[in-house]
């Protein structure tokens, strides 16, 4: 009996399995990347942060007041709370006053206090709203129906809870 027809069939299956395997990978690498600048909606110069989730972004010479989209961060205002001050840092280490930072908008471009819900991106890709979910300096929250990178938010959120890392940690 020849087996050859058989182990080929088999090592087809494989290659065909692995292929697919790497293709899924691939697939969810390039939908979670974060846009390059040049492939954002568009550039701002960070004016100053307000606080773990706000800031003020000047673009084309008119000064906005961002929110950013997917994500929420303890208040230090009117009361400070757990990690608030923590957050308010880790978004200004991020987006320091003076850097230029990208930015996407989402479905919904403004909140009921008439705020751009921006996702932000700083120079080298990273994004911004992501690393403040994955460090623990943020919550990772659906305002529907602004959700194209929830599910990057959620899987942050679950991994920062299991370490125990920044409010999971602290607060």
């Amino acid at each position: 009996m020849n087996r050859w027809p058989r182990r080929l069939s088999a090592a087809a299956l494989i290659i065909g399995l692995i292929g697919g395997i790497d293709g899924c990978l691939q697939g969810e690498a390039e939908q979670a990347a974060p846009p390059a600048l040049a492939q954002t909606d568009g550039t701002g110069e960070v004016v100053s942060v307000i606080d773990g989730d706000t800031l003020r972004l000047e673009v084309d010479g008119r000064e906005l007041r961002v929110r950013l989209i997917g994500i929420d961060t303890p208040e230090v205002f009117p009361d400070v709370e757990c990690f608030g001050l923590e957050a308010e840092a880790a978004l200004a280490a991020l987006a320091p006053p003076g850097s230029t930072i990208g930015f996407t908008y989402d479905r919904d471009p403004r909140d009921q206090y008439d705020r751009e819900l921006l996702y932000l991106f700083a120079a080298d890709g990273t994004s911004i709203n992501l690393e403040l979910v994955e460090q623990g300096y943020a919550r990772a929250v659906l305002f529907e129906p602004n959700d194209r990178y929830w599910n990057e938010l959620q899987r942050a959120e679950r991994a920062a809870q299991d370490a125990r890392l920044g409010l999971w940690g602290s607060c």
